[in-house]
């Protein structure tokens, strides 16, 4: 079930709730959800990317993360790479020019705090002063924010968030971890694995 789908349903219950109760707060409630599903539609990765030293690159497959059974958007994670995508060897070949870009959703609500520490679960197995590093960089994301990982062969992997950088010239293995962080055997999410590999 899509995140509209999912917040009609939620309506419809609400609003019967509404009915039986007599109260205004599920009809409040509503319209807050149908507000969040309207604007998930809209938070398309954008089409292409274009990493330092390399041409533009196509949009794969995108994917979002959510929480509370969709209800709050977390961030979306877009996948660029040359088709074909389905390749293994394609993706992890060092000659070959790729890009995750995670754009955060998540809008601060002081009154429902979110259990999940989103902003850890972006960074991969690293080592202790690698994952320090991010955990720093990381650690101020809010909505908006967008974090690009990009690798050209030229070049070396880069992180940015938003225009800064974060890690420039590393070498492919960080593109991998980044890589083995969605894609892998222990993802972080099956779902968005399986919607950036283009399952269903």
């Amino acid at each position: 079930m899509n995140t509209r789908m999912f917040a009609i349903a939620m309506i419809a219950l609400l609003m019967k709730g509404t009915e039986m109760s007599g109260g205004s707060h599920s009809a409040l409630v509503a319209a807050s959800v149908l507000g969040s599903a309207a604007a998930a539609q809209s938070l398309d990765q954008p089409a292409t990317v274009t990493p330092d030293g390399s041409g533009p690159i196509s949009r794969a497959r995108q994917a979002r993360r959510a929480h509370l059974l969709g209800v709050v958007e977390l961030y979306t994670v877009g996948l660029y790479v040359d088709e074909p995508l389905f390749d293994r060897a394609h993706l992890i070949s060092p000659d070959v020019t790729k890009a995750l870009r995670i754009v955060v959703t998540y809008t601060e609500d002081l009154h429902r705090r979110v259990a999940l520490d989103w902003r850890n679960e972006l960074i991969p197995r690293l080592d202790l002063a690698a994952t320090a590093h991010l955990r720093g960089t990381f650690a101020p994301l809010k909505e908006g924010d967008v974090v690009q990982i990009e690798y050209v062969p030229t070049k070396g992997t880069v992180v940015r968030m938003n225009r800064a950088v974060a890690v420039s010239g590393a070498n492919h293995d960080l593109m991998l971890a980044f890589l083995d962080h969605w894609l892998g055997q222990r993802p972080v999410s099956e779902t968005i694995k399986r919607m950036l590999l283009g399952g269903s």
